[in-house]
């Protein structure tokens, strides 16, 4: 009795482990397929993978930032030059902080609010795709600059009054230029922000993400005026006023250094971004394919008080100076779209380490 008893114990065990050996190696293939951006493994992964341009006095490489592959590029070489300075990250990546970049581009290219309209040809007339441009380019110039990818001649093609070189963009959008520089000045010398501690969260947080989101508002800040007008290119009022409340709502996320690896970014796009354009239908009706948490989301998007957001703003920077208080922060935002009072007692917890734990001296306050 007992060893048929073992033996069916034995049996169950290794059923069990049959199964979590293939959901492992399931995970894996459904990470690489979904996870990274469509045509990530096409994009070129240094400056010599770009056309080499056999000009008679000097060649060059050519970078065309409205071809998808070439912009997805930048966003690629920039993640294979940074993931050595984070000791954090997994071998495939994947944990870069920087992958939202590439990976927000990639549901830009999926939704079609490039408009590829089934090309790799992105639109000069899409709103997202030109917030998107200094996005990408600027961090890549400024990662060469200060000599963080290794030099090589090579030329952005310039189209209407988008800046393609380093002088350029430091005229056109100074401030984001700037903010991406001290972030990759500040990631070289990470260790000495490390010092002896162990890498977890709390370090993550302290010596990569707060530079991360600076660098990466100041680019979608600072972008939004220069592409004002191509904001009536959008297909219908419903579209436009999403793109301008995401835009407008990322300084929340950032206050709370929410991690941006790939993982994260795929799980937030999954909750909480719809997969299509939106109609002027959608404000009114709960489209049937979208998720239900995407509608729950835009549904809460749409009835945000954008007129009092320097006030909340003002609120929430209080409710997010410190780590302690920025975890339950987070888990506010993760969950409100799903549960209102689960969201309310995160954020009493937030509002609670608020005043219990000092405020970080790096804070604005």
């Amino acid at each position: 009795m007992m060893k048929r008893f073992s033996m069916r114990i034995l049996i169950f065990l290794s059923i069990f482990y049959l199964l979590f050996i293939i959901n492992i190696n399931g995970n894996t293939i459904i990470d690489e397929e979904i996870f990274y951006p469509p045509y990530w493994h096409l994009a070129p992964s240094s400056l010599s993978e770009f056309p080499l341009i056999n000009d008679s006095i000097s060649p060059y490489r050519l970078i065309d930032p409205w071809y998808y592959p070439h912009r997805l590029g930048l966003y690629k070489i920039l993640i294979n030059i940074t993931t050595p300075f984070m000791p954090f990250c997994s071998s495939s990546n994947a944990s870069n902080i920087l992958f939202a970049l590439p990976s927000q581009f990639g549901w830009l290219f999926n939704s079609n609010r490039l408009f590829t309209n089934g090309t790799m040809n992105i639109s000069t007339n899409s709103w997202w795709g030109s917030v998107n441009y200094y996005l990408s380019v600027i961090p890549f110039l400024v990662a060469v600059d200060i000599g963080l990818i290794p030099k090589e001649s090579f030329r952005i093609i310039r189209y209407e009054n988008f800046c393609s070189n380093s002088i350029e963009c430091f005229h056109q959008i100074p401030n984001a230029m700037a903010q991406w520089h001290l972030f990759f000045l500040r990631l070289q010398r990470s260790s000495s922000c490390i010092g002896n501690d162990t890498i977890d969260k709390r370090i993550i947080d302290k010596c990569y993400l707060g530079e991360s989101w600076s660098a990466y508002k100041s680019s979608i800040y600072n972008a939004l005026l220069l592409v004002e007008s191509k904001l009536n290119n959008l297909p219908s009022n419903v579209e436009k006023f999403f793109g301008l409340g995401w835009a407008r709502l990322i300084n929340f996320i950032s206050m709370t250094r929410k991690n941006t690896n790939l993982y994260e970014t795929i799980k937030n796009q999954r909750k909480f971004l719809p997969f299509r354009m939106l109609k002027q239908s959608d404000r009114s009706s709960n489209p049937n394919d979208l998720p239900i948490l995407v509608n729950k989301s835009l549904k809460m998007l749409f009835t945000f008080r954008f007129d009092r957001l320097s006030f909340i703003e003002k609120i929430w920077q209080k409710l997010t100076c410190n780590y302690e208080s920025r975890i339950y922060a987070q888990y506010t935002l993760d969950i409100m779209a799903e549960s209102k009072l689960v969201a309310l007692r995160y954020l009493a917890k937030a509002t609670i380490n608020s005043f219990l734990y000092p405020c970080d001296r790096s804070s604005n306050l």
